[in-house]
Formats: C-alpha cells, structure tokens, sequence
C-alpha cells in the first residue's frame, strides 16, 4: 500500500511539472469595484489645452482627484501644464505616445507605444501608473495581451461623456447620471462642456451619495 502511495505521489509530482502554468491576463476593464459606493473620471488628454486650467480648478475646489490619461506627444510639447496636473495629486495614466489605431501596431509596435510614453511621464511627472487606456477605445485580445506582458491593466470605462461631439450641458448630465452605478469609470475629455458642466456633474454625483475616486482606488 505504501509503495502505490509513492508511485501516485511521484505521478503526480510529474503531471505538476509537465503541465504548463497559463499566464493571467488583466482586462479589458470596463468597471471598478461593484462593491464600492464610488466613481471615477478618466480624462484622456491629447488636446484642449484651454480648458484644462478650469477643469482643475474645479476639481481642486471640490476635493477630487481624477485620472488623467496622456498622450506622450502632448506631454512633450506642454509639459508645465502636465506638470501642473501632476502637482495637483491627479492619477497619471498612459493614452500611448501618439494618438494611432493600436489594432494596426504589432506587439513590439504596441509595447514600445506604451512604455515610450511611460518614459515621458516618468521623467516628467517622476511617476506613472500602470493603466493604459487605447487611443480610440480600440482594443482587442492581442492589444490586451500585448498590454499585460508589460503589466500594464487595459482601462475602458463604463459611462462615455461623448463630450467631443459638443452636447448640450444637459445632455452632458444625463449621459452620466442616468447610468451612474458602484465602480462607474467616467470617459471625459478637456472640452468646453466638460469644463462648464464639471462643478453640477460633481455635485449631483455626491447628492446621490457616491465618492470620487482615482481609478486605482476602484479597482
């Protein structure tokens, strides 16, 4: 008996070792913690230069740290402006160094999109956050793949603002607060409505009884 003991032990030991360990995976992510009374703002920057001074004032006054999301150009041409988002304690996520179809690069093209972005911020901002968010939201299995070998989390959102087609303030509003909900990521860039309609979206936000978070804090 003791013998067939060792010899299903030793069996087992061989199948431990043959068999070949998959590697995890992260993401896509559409939505944080469905646990957490909480919501994000994820703030892809590669233009709108004017409005972001309002954008963070309003934050400031009202207590909130989002999640800037940048392109690695942009970063190089305005860096003082970068760096003033940064001094302000806002999350540093990477959009890729230029604003191309990721679903076009292959991986050595992908990952040196990336991390010569994280490269900038790094210098720049002394600091950077392994969150990508794909220029265009385009992703696939590889891009995610891609993303994760570098460990990098692929970050989608759960509610999009569509604030590049200049709605209505209102429209602005009710895209977001009709569909709030625990762990929501907030897609927002610097336009005009966002920085006019910011202050309201952030105060009927709390009203309902949500915080505002960083998207590191979600997850």
């Amino acid at each position: 008996l003791i013998l067939v003991l060792v010899i299903l032990v030793i069996l087992l030991l061989v199948l431990l070792v043959r068999v070949p360990k998959s590697q995890p995976v992260t993401g896509p992510i559409f939505q944080g913690n469905v646990e957490k009374k909480a919501v994000a703002f994820c703030i892809n920057v590669a233009w709108g230069n004017e409005y972001i001074p309002s954008i963070l004032e309003i934050l400031k006054n009202n207590n909130c740290h989002a999640t800037f999301f940048f392109v690695g150009t942009w970063v190089r041409d305005f860096p003082d402006l970068g760096r003033k988002i940064a001094h302000d304690g806002h999350e540093i996520g990477n959009h890729g160094y230029y604003h191309v179809h990721p679903a076009k690069l292959n991986k050595t093209e992908l990952q040196k999109l990336i991390l010569d972005n994280e490269a900038i911020l790094v210098k720049e901002f002394n600091r950077a956050e392994k969150l990508f968010a794909p220029p265009y939201g385009e992703f696939n299995d590889k891009i995610v793949q891609y993303a994760s070998e570098i460990d990098y989390k692929t970050i989608m959102w759960t509610i999009d603002t569509i604030d590049w087609q200049t709605p209505t303030s209102q429209t602005f509003l009710n895209r977001v607060l009709t569909k709030l909900e625990n762990g929501a990521l907030i897609l927002m860039h610097p336009t005009e409505v966002t920085a006019k309609t910011l202050s309201v979206l952030i105060q009927e936000i709390k009203k309902r009884g949500f915080s505002i978070v960083t998207v590191s804090e979600i997850l």
